[in-house]
């Protein structure tokens, strides 16, 4: 969650670093909870928006310890995913993604799909979002059309796949469609290098 949170514009393997080396450092999320946020802006020094980002933090840590009396979230154990994720997502400033990837990247290990800013482009050239569906519209089309024998796993290597494919060939500014392994699929791609689409 804390590496959701900091993550902001920067890869998740530095983000999830920091995170990891505030709590070597500081030994408990309660911790870290603790902090002044004077003092969790200088600990999250190694990311892009440090005070922004320790305003987050401080505001999410603070209403769990709150709501649970410690940086707890074990309860989420005992809720169905969507219920679990409507209590994360009450969190200040803890959108769809970051409760997707706590539910999804975690010790919890649902079925919840994580969708980055690479993610939600890949499908709306695809045809299957609105290309100004936010996170949770977005979320609430693609969840379904999951195959339903992948467990969470499958969701998470999903989304590593389809950031890959949003790096090398889906990017902002840059289509490389013509070696695009989601060509196939995609009526954007299809549209661009001249191939037709599949009937049905």
């Amino acid at each position: 969650m804390v590496q959701g949170l900091i993550g902001s514009r920067m890869p998740s393997e530095q983000s999830s670093a920091v995170a990891d080396g505030v709590l070597a450092r500081l030994g408990s999320w309660d911790a870290v909870a603790a902090l002044p946020l004077d003092r969790l802006t200088v600990e999250l020094k190694g990311v892009r928006f440090p005070n922004q980002s320790a305003k987050r933090v401080h505001d999410v840590l603070g209403a769990i310890v709150a709501q649970r009396g410690r940086v707890d979230l074990s309860h989420l154990e005992a809720q169905e995913t969507e219920e679990a994720m409507t209590w994360l997502e009450a969190l200040p400033g803890l959108g769809r993604k970051i409760a997707a990837q706590v539910m999804n990247a975690s010790t919890l290990g649902r079925r919840s799909l994580v969708l980055d800013t690479h993610h939600l482009r890949i499908l709306a050239r695809m045809g299957l979002i609105g290309a100004r569906d936010d996170t949770p519209r977005a979320y609430d089309r693609i969840m379904p059309l999951l195959p339903f024998e992948w467990d969470a796993a499958d969701v998470d290597e999903h989304h590593a796949l389809m950031k890959e494919l949003g790096r090398t060939h889906c990017k902002p500014k840059t289509l490389i469609c013509e070696t695009c392994p989601a060509l196939p699929w995609c009526m954007t791609g299809q549209a661009r290098v001249g191939t037709p689409q599949p009937a049905g």
